[in-house]
């Protein structure tokens, strides 16, 4: 690869991603991050192609083309670099195949991401970019811990079959293991927001079924990952139910209930009113400053 390449290092589902482009403005990945970042070791690519086993294969029937090029850095070796299609072909193999939580979350976040951007180019709505950054993290990162949240009430629940009856009754939950795994959530809702889904939805001006956690800002996401992150380790280590295990989260968490707020936007209408004004400002200026020059001697 040419030695002009720029790199710069970004974070894709927390893990720092080397991306470099060259003078024709392509691409390429670090196979080793890449690995890294779908839930395999990082040698996991170059032994895939090396031992051209059922792996590859299959990798290849996700579009896997093999695109690869060596890149020597300054004062050190990258190693193989992929292109951005080989790169998606490993992330879609990991998820398939792999069932690696890391590729389902970030293809779950980044589908999420082209949604909302859609959407919000649709109805007007510009976004700062490091918003989009900052949500497409936590919401990998928020899905990553929801899975863990749901798999530890999972195994609570295989583990407690006799007294889920007295549980179930006690909390007044409906609708067998989806109830339970349902008020967990609404448990979290309450305890961050003060309200339930409904509530929260109605202030946030969407639509009853969406998901709060879709919608709110990145730092009350943040906290929302935050409990659920601590509540499996709570159920896992120290055998609580769901209930007390978030509720355990919360208080060493130290969380307050606050209103939900959804993350800052501005509309194309808001950019021409500033646009407008400024314009008008300039005018404005430029007239004041013409009125005060001296008269013609012509």
């Amino acid at each position: 690869m040419r030695q002009n390449t720029k790199a710069k290092v970004i974070t894709i589902g927390g893990i720092p991603m080397p991306v470099y482009m060259d003078a024709d403005g392509e691409y390429r990945w670090s196979m080793r991050q890449a690995s890294k970042a779908v839930g395999f070791n990082e040698g996991w690519l170059s032994d895939t192609l090396r031992t051209e086993g059922n792996a590859l294969i299959k990798l290849k029937g996700y579009g896997f083309k093999g695109d690869i090029v060596e890149f020597q850095g300054q004062g050190f070796i990258e190693g193989n670099l992929i292109s951005t299609e080989d790169f998606m072909a490993m992330i879609m193999y990991a998820a398939v195949v792999g069932v690696r939580k890391q590729a389902i979350s970030l293809l779950a976040a980044a589908f999420h991401e082209t949604l909302e951007r859609r959407a919000d180019h649709a109805f007007g709505i510009i976004r700062d970019e490091d918003e989009y950054i900052q949500k497409f993290e936590f919401r990998h990162a928020s899905i990553l811990l929801n899975k863990d949240l749901r798999s530890a009430i999972g195994e609570w629940i295989e583990n407690n079959q006799s007294s889920l009856q007295e549980y179930t009754r006690q909390y007044s939950i409906k609708g067998g293991q989806r109830g339970i795994y349902a008020s967990a959530l609404g448990m979290i809702y309450q305890l961050t927001f003060g309200r339930n889904k409904r509530e929260i939805n109605q202030m946030l001006d969407i639509k009853h079924y969406e998901t709060p956690k879709d919608n709110v800002l990145v730092t009350q996401l943040q906290r929302i990952a935050q409990i659920e992150d601590l509540a499996a380790k709570y159920i896992r280590r120290k055998g609580f139910n769901p209930i007390e295990a978030i509720s355990a989260a919360a208080e060493a968490l130290m969380i307050d209930p606050e209103e939900p707020r959804l993350g800052d936007r501005i509309t194309r209408q808001d950019v021409h009113r500033v646009l407008q004004a400024k314009q008008k400002l300039s005018s404005a200026k430029n007239s004041k400053s013409t009125s005060k020059l001296p008269p013609s001697t012509v």
